[in-house]
């Protein structure tokens, strides 16, 4: 119930913090509680000062910086990013694209349509 809780009250923040627009900056304390409500280990979203954007994986959380892992093709270091640097952060959430789903459903169709097929051609046989 706890981890629910925590896991509103910093959805509560990071909405508040979004409708605050892009051009207004969020303040470093801020950042520092919704972090603090993250799980270690969570795919995150962040948008810094200097336009880049990226996901990356929460390592750790420091009083003045984030510890991530950039999601990149190629492993790099984990990196610390000051809370003065972030302008949006946003928790993703792993789950299956319209791709994988399409596919998932192709693939069940043949498969059923092959089970009635050999269905019928073993009443058919008898």
């Amino acid at each position: 119930m706890r981890k629910a809780i925590d896991a509103i009250a910093a959805a509560l923040v990071m909405a508040v913090v979004a409708a605050q627009g892009a051009g207004a900056q969020a303040s470093p304390d801020i950042w520092r509680s919704v972090a603090a409500q993250v799980d270690l280990g969570s795919e995150i979203a962040l948008r810094l000062q200097d336009g880049r954007r990226f996901r990356a994986s929460l390592v750790g959380v420091t009083n003045d910086a984030l510890l991530v892992q950039p999601k990149t093709r190629v492993p790099v270091p984990i990196q610390a990013v000051p809370y003065e640097e972030i302008v949006r952060m946003e928790r993703t959430r792993p789950g299956i694209g319209a791709g994988k789903a399409v596919a998932i459903g192709v693939v069940t169709g043949v498969g059923a349509f092959f089970g009635i097929m050999a269905i019928m051609f073993a009443a058919i046989g008898d």
